[in-house]
């Protein structure tokens, strides 16, 4: 018999299979790791640290993609998976149009059309009683995105004493506002203090380069050429200040 993770009763083999949670996760209980060890999810990190963007934003996002394409192929008969987006009717906007998007590339167009059949017969049987309109709550897929954030947020403060971990961090964009904050109430002593250094060293480079991309858009500069990171330096402020 599986076991039930705490997230609104979802199968915890969808949710070990998703974020390598093995090692970290037990009947919905989250422990701080030992930082010297280093797991699969250490190594994916530094993988994100490499790309542009937060690797906590880039960790929950995929993840919660990877969730849905097993959610809508393998659980379309699991109660545990059908009965949270019945009781809520469906989504919330976010999340709904997060599941069209991801339906035109990745999830199985049936599995979507089989579940919201499911959600207009539904509504339709609440309007023929003229019981008044019925609207969505509690969008099932917020609580897995937030077990997902909360995940990624502690397995950044678990290595940010990593000497490895701070290479890779200070060579990288870091991590979004709303994720550092996240991160740093879960700091103290050395990890705190690197943290925020790392990140000013972030933001003064990134800061470098969009003042170079605005100055090379003026008349006078017009034929410097932009580098890669100068021409995307304006994405990336935007993603600092609100993340993904």
């Amino acid at each position: 018999m599986r076991r039930r993770n705490r997230l609104s009763g979802w199968d915890d083999r969808l949710i070990e299979g998703l974020l390598d949670l093995v090692s970290r996760m037990s009947e919905g209980t989250r422990k701080s790791l030992d930082p010297r060890v280093k797991f699969v999810g250490y190594y994916d990190l530094l993988k994100l640290l490499e790309k542009p963007g937060c690797p906590v934003c880039s960790i929950s996002q995929r993840s919660l993609i990877q969730y849905l394409n097993l959610a809508f192929v393998e659980q379309l008969t699991v109660p545990e998976f059908r009965e949270p987006l019945q009781e809520s009717l469906g989504c919330c906007p976010k999340h709904s149009e997060l599941v069209r998007r991801t339906a035109q590339k990745r999830l199985p167009r049936m599995g979507v059309a089989v579940v919201y059949e499911d959600l207009l017969g539904q509504v339709e049987k609440i309007l023929e009683k003229q019981d008044g309109v019925p609207i969505p709550s509690n969008c099932p897929l917020c609580s897995i995105e937030k077990e997902l954030e909360d995940y990624a947020v502690q397995l950044v403060a678990d290595y940010c004493g990593d000497q490895e971990f701070q290479r890779h961090y200070v060579a990288s964009d870091g991590v979004c506002l709303p994720h550092l904050g996240s991160i740093a109430a879960k700091l103290q002593g050395d990890g705190d203090k690197f943290l925020f250094a790392a990140q000013e060293q972030i933001l003064d480079r990134l800061l470098a380069q969009l003042s170079e991309f605005i100055r090379k858009q003026g008349h006078r500069s017009s034929k410097e050429a932009i580098t890669e990171a100068e021409a995307s330096s304006w994405k990336r402020a935007v993603h600092f200040l609100v993340g993904e």
